[in-house]
């Protein structure tokens, strides 16, 4: 079985009471097919880049980042938690529509940088022990 990776506008369903996490398994129902995968929840920004969501916003749809087997575009699908449980509850978490079979998205995490400031200026400042190899200090060079 080939595996692509797709986007997909998602909604949590207003009748499951939990919220969704990124990375927690769930299983898709897309068209005739039923897989699980780990979807990677984002909402996409101003500047095109898709930043990464712990969890679903509670009525407002977001993107999915997932693997699964090829799909049209436009396909719908349901998520649900686990088939094998029989507890009374609504099953049914998310519902939403395959946008795009595409290897290139990149989900993006925001990150905190913390260091004790050495030397400040009018509009900028050296931090000490904010980075603890060059590696990580050539990875932010010239970013804004």
């Amino acid at each position: 079985m080939n595996c692509f990776s797709f986007q997909a506008r998602v909604k949590k369903h207003r009748w499951y009471g939990k919220i969704l996490k990124s990375g927690n398994p769930v299983i898709m129902s897309v068209g005739w097919r039923r897989f699980q995968t780990l979807p990677i929840y984002s909402k996409q920004e101003d500047n095109m880049r898709y930043r990464m969501l712990k969890y679903t916003p509670q009525h407002v749809a977001c993107m999915a980042h997932f693997w699964g087997p090829i799909t049209r575009s436009g396909t719908g699908f349901l998520a649900v938690q686990d088939v094998a449980k029989r507890e009374p509850g609504f099953r049914v978490i998310a519902t939403g529509t395959i946008l795009d079979a595409n290897q290139t998205a990149e989900v993006t995490k925001k990150l905190k940088l913390t260091g004790v400031p050495m030397k400040i200026y009018k509009k900028t400042a050296f931090i000490k022990d904010m980075f603890n190899s060059t590696l990580e200090v050539a990875k932010f060079e010239g970013l804004r």
